[in-house]
């Protein structure tokens, strides 16, 4: 199997392939297997039924943060991991906004799509999301016409969802921008208007043809920068990132051999030893979702689901809500003073609110961390959990250090938990 597996690489695949799990759930995986943890993730596919009839009223309210708070209780529910991590991927990959678009089923119905389509063949869903309204009126396909082709929607199809920089020409944007012409929406629906499309023959990618939409699609999907673009996609969000070009090659073959299958492709790619390598584990900072949903699931604590997502939001992060057609930065545009200052006190808070009799988070921190006995045996406990690669260097001996000054166990759970949160390293995912 290569990697050993054990606690410390049963927490790495729950984080990266979800949003972490409980101490129960990391020693179950543990014990089993990885292959018995891998069934387990790939089996969660489903959402409580009453819980997903929720969104019914919420949507009438034509309100976009209700809708974010919605969807963070999917998240905190944890009932189909996989399914929200890879709409969370796809929502940054496809991104589109709700301050343009402007309209909150709109909104809703696209990440409802990516967990309908985002598992499977990925070729089915870029088809999928070049006719969903919320990308239509997002990038202006509504005026993109016959004799005045809008070039927005055929530029980020080229750039950033299919191809990547440096595998088109501005004249293959204008080509395609041609081959989209007629493509719309009409009362929250996708509409085609022929009288609106350029029926002419284009030149796109070297290949020529009178091409509508949907054959523009397929020249692109058939161009060798394709599978390459989704591959560094799929590396950057599960292994780490800037991966190197053999790695990227080597995983766009894997990606085709899998016929495009999303879903077996990230199966064999965690089940592959660069996963679990120690290159792979912490190598990237959580965006702000990652975070609070982690954290909140790690240590079975509950909280209003809108006011998780608002918290994220402070971060950096609001759902729905992407800063520009290329989503968010990540990386170390994730931390800087503000939000750094936003991470500190929300997961200070979280920390203490054990043992509060509080209307907002609750947490027992004591049945979080396996209910240590005594609290000298916190740190420990902590670092298990929390930080398991973290071995005895200073962050170690300063949580035990501050277990040893604790006054009672429940200050020491408090205390020990916010040096941990608050560590930089705990933003390594």
């Amino acid at each position: 199997m290569g990697a050993e597996w054990n606690a410390a690489a049963a927490t790495h695949l729950y984080r990266r392939a979800g949003f972490g799990a409980p101490l129960e759930k990391i020693r179950w995986a543990a014990g089993a297997g990885r292959d018995a943890a891998l069934d387990d993730l790939f089996a969660r596919r489903e959402h409580d039924a009453r819980l997903m009839a929720g969104i019914r009223p919420i949507l009438a309210l034509e309100d976009i943060a209700p809708v974010q708070a919605w969807w963070m209780a999917l998240i905190l529910a944890d009932t189909a991991p996989l399914v929200e991590r890879v709409a969370l991927m796809w929502h940054d990959h496809f991104a589109t906004s709700d301050d343009k678009v402007g309209d909150a089923r709109l909104m809703h119905a696209e990440i409802e799509l990516f967990r309908e389509k985002g598992l499977g063949d990925f070729r089915e869903l870029l088809h999928a999301v070049a006719r969903d309204p919320a990308m239509l009126v997002w990038l202006d396909g509504n005026s993109n016409r016959r004799g005045q082709p809008n070039e927005n929607f055929a530029r980020e199809v080229l750039e950033l969802f299919a191809l990547g920089i440096g595998h088109y020409t501005e004249r293959d944007v204008r080509e395609a921008a041609r081959a989209f012409t007629g493509w719309g929406v009409d009362r929250r629906r996708f509409v085609f208007r022929e009288q609106y499309h350029d029926p002419g023959p284009k030149e796109i990618l070297g290949q020529r043809g009178a091409f509508g939409g949907d054959e523009a699609l397929d020249v692109l999907l058939r161009h060798p920068a394709s599978p390459r673009h989704v591959a560094h996609k799929l590396l950057e969000e599960f292994v780490g990132p800037d991966p190197s070009a053999e790695r990227v090659d080597e995983w766009a073959g894997i990606l085709v051999e899998c016929d495009w299958n999303v879903e077996r492709t990230l199966r064999r790619l965690f089940e592959s030893e660069m996963f679990y390598s120690g290159a792979a584990r912490r190598s990237r900072i959580s965006g702000p979702v990652e975070l609070v949903a982690i954290t909140m699931i790690t240590l079975g604590a509950k909280a209003p689901p809108g006011e998780v997502a608002e918290a994220a939001g402070e971060m950096g992060q609001s759902l729905f809500r992407p800063p520009g057609v290329k989503g968010w930065d990540g990386g170390r545009s994730w931390v800087h003073a503000g939000s750094w200052l936003a991470r500190h006190n929300h997961l200070t808070a979280l920390a203490m609110a054990h043992g509060a009799e509080a209307e907002g988070v609750q947490v027992d921190l004591a049945a979080g961390l396996g209910n240590p006995g005594a609290p000298g045996d916190v740190a420990e406990a902590a670092r298990a959990l929390l930080l398991p690669d973290l071995g005895d260097g200073e962050l170690f001996e300063a949580l035990r250090r501050v277990a040893s000054e604790g006054v009672s166990l429940d200050e020491t759970l408090r205390r020990v938990t916010a040096l941990a949160l608050t560590a930089p390293e705990y933003h390594l995912v």
